[in-house]
């Protein structure tokens, strides 16, 4: 690993020999007067030797190894030795560098304890007993530091760097508690009560979240931050995104230039459904900055997914064609093309892109792909051996790779040689999520239904928040035509947790066909496949238009997912049960 230059590392510190000359010139002087060194807290009168000569330049030595540890230890010694605070501030910012909290937390101690009027001193303890959990440690300091504020006029900085801060809190109910208590005479602030409603988001309250939201921005409504980091507040939350469109809306109609405006309502637009608004929101963004990758990649997207594939290659040619200080890692454009050319039914051109991707995050994905693409064209072995010789060091990767292998066994309808693969795979990893849900639905095309239940009460329980396995349950249930209140209830349950799921749309509008609901189930049905044009969605909306008597514009949607896709296996067994011929 590259060793950061040190006068990186030191930051705000005075240099080894700035705080060496400081104690003394010669060895016998005494250092800087207290009352001419600005470092928070008085400096000893105290002669410098040459054992700490000695000490203090084998640390900076230390250091400049990347042996931050041991540069840390010895000046935390020094600094309790001498009690000077310059010490102890350079024996902190050594340690926050090692990252280690049981060297970090005694050195800005030490420092504070040192420097009691240095904001930076106090600020750092701060910082590390909040995200230490030290909660109520850190509340008289930030209490104290917000009294100063509101003397000063400075109280919405304080709340904007509790905001920054607030990820590293690990314990989101204390971290709420906390911001409420310290806000309580802040009201009127907006940045105070933008930070509640983000530490309710964060702690799971939305209920507490929606309306500090709304007060910040009633509070600074033509603020762009607060709007805008509001908005998201509000668009954590179905039922809420509309409004924080809405504001969002407001922002960019103020001839704003804020790219963040752009980006949070282009996303949101997304999880609505509503593509070409989306489309044109990160085109007016990119007018702004022609050349920023994530412009670029957004817009790809959405023509990918508007199965625009034309005009999503052009996007990504721009983005590999970048200059090199601007993008400088082109594998997730490599990645996105092959999938584009895959889409294309055009396999030698993704195994082309794929190939270019290089190890390193996206190159398991790709060799993925490699593999699978191998397999579509009768290559199965060659591309299993592909997988199994393949290094892959994190948990992730190695489960992407045993699940490409079942999927690849899968896809040749080697189902059982597939549940093989996962049940192995899952005797070694229990209570991994990713194998229950793949083992499950594996365990269910070998006829282990009673295993596949399991599998997915098992992952239920691991991840209650899992809305893909209460909806593969009950999907399962409903095809079978069992249990179907059990089976509505979970697909409930999951569409409560991803209302916009258009799988799980498909889910509810097929039990409702199942339970001759065909009204409610055509609606379902409809809504889902205008977010996503998938052909099972497709399928299960002819075959109910088919019972209603729509029989005309069931064979325009059967033929129609004839043309896309002929082998689908949904398609192909429910066209063969109603005996229907196209």
């Amino acid at each position: 690993m590259n060793k950061p230059p040190l006068k990186k590392v030191l930051a705000t510190s005075l240099s080894a020999v700035m705080i060496a000359l400081a104690m003394t010139a010669p060895v016998q002087a005494q250092a800087v007067a207290p009352e001419k060194a600005d470092v928070g807290g008085p400096i000893p009168e105290r002669s410098l030797t040459a054992q700490w000569m000695f000490q203090i330049l084998a640390a900076e030595v230390a250091a400049q190894r990347g042996q931050y540890g041991a540069a840390a230890r010895t000046y935390l010694d020094l600094a309790r030795e001498t009690r000077d605070p310059r010490l102890a501030q350079r024996a902190t910012e050594l340690a926050l560098v090692t990252r280690s909290l049981e060297q970090s937390l005694p050195a800005a101690q030490l420092w504070f304890e040192l420097a009691p009027a240095s904001a930076a001193a106090a600020q750092t303890v701060e910082a590390i007993w909040l995200s230490s959990g030290k909660l109520a440690d850190a509340e008289p300091l930030l209490a104290k530091r917000l009294v100063q504020a509101r003397k000063e006029g400075k109280v919405a900085g304080v709340y904007q760097q509790l905001l920054r801060m607030l990820p590293s809190m690990n314990d989101r109910k204390a971290a709420l508690g906390l911001m409420q208590r310290l806000s309580r005479e802040d009201s009127s602030v907006a940045e105070a009560r933008l930070a509640v409603a983000q530490a309710a988001m964060a702690a799971d309250e939305p209920d507490k979240a929606m309306p500090e939201a709304r007060a910040a921005v009633k509070l600074a409504p033509r603020q762009d931050e607060i709007v805008i980091s509001a908005a998201r507040v509000l668009g954590s939350t179905p039922a809420t995104i509309d409004e924080a469109i809405g504001w969002l809306e407001g922002v960019i109609q103020r001839q704003s230039k804020s790219l963040d405006a752009y980006f949070t309502l282009g996303r949101l637009q997304l999880q609505k459904g509503r593509l070409p608004q989306a489309r044109q929101t990160f085109e007016a963004a990119l007018a702004l900055e022609p050349q920023n990758p994530s412009l670029i990649m957004a817009l790809a997207q959405i023509a990918f997914q508007a199965r625009q594939f034309d005009d999503a290659q052009r996007l990504v040619d721009r983005l590999i064609a970048l200059p090199a200080d601007i993008q400088r890692d082109n594998d997730v454009a490599y990645l996105f093309a092959g999938q584009i050319a895959e889409e294309r039914k055009d396999a030698a051109a993704a195994l082309a892109w794929y190939v270019k991707v290089r190890p390193g995050e996206q190159f398991t994905v790709a060799l993925s792909r490699r593999a699978l693409l191998m397999a579509r064209s009768g290559q199965i072995e060659q591309g299993r051996a592909l997988l199994r010789g393949a290094e892959a060091a994190a948990a992730r990767d190695r489960i992407m790779l045993i699940t490409t292998e079942a999927q690849m066994l899968r896809e040749a309808r080697r189902h059982e040689d597939g549940f093989k693969v996962l049940d192995e795979a899952l005797k070694k990893a229990p209570d991994t999520p990713e194998l229950l849900y793949d083992h499950a639905l594996a365990a269910e095309r070998v006829g282990k239904t009673d295993l596949m239940e399991q599998s997915l009460r098992r992952l239920i329980a691991l991840r209650p928040e899992a809305a893909h396995a209460y909806n593969a349950l009950g999907y399962s249930l409903a095809d079978r035509n069992l249990r179907l209140p059990e089976a509505r209830d979970l697909i409930a349950k999951a569409l409560e947790l991803r209302p916009d799921d258009p799988h799980i749309m498909d889910s509810m509008g097929w039990v409702l066909f199942r339970q001759g609901e065909n009204d409610k189930a055509r609606d379902y049905l409809e809504k889902a496949l205008r977010i996503s044009p998938e052909i099972d969605i497709v399928v299960h909306l002819a075959e109910v238009l088919w019972v209603q008597g729509r029989r005309d514009e069931a064979l325009k949607l059967w033929r129609d997912a004839v043309q896309r896709e002929p082998d689908n296996e949904t398609l192909k067994e429910t066209l063969g049960r109603l005996k229907v011929v196209l």
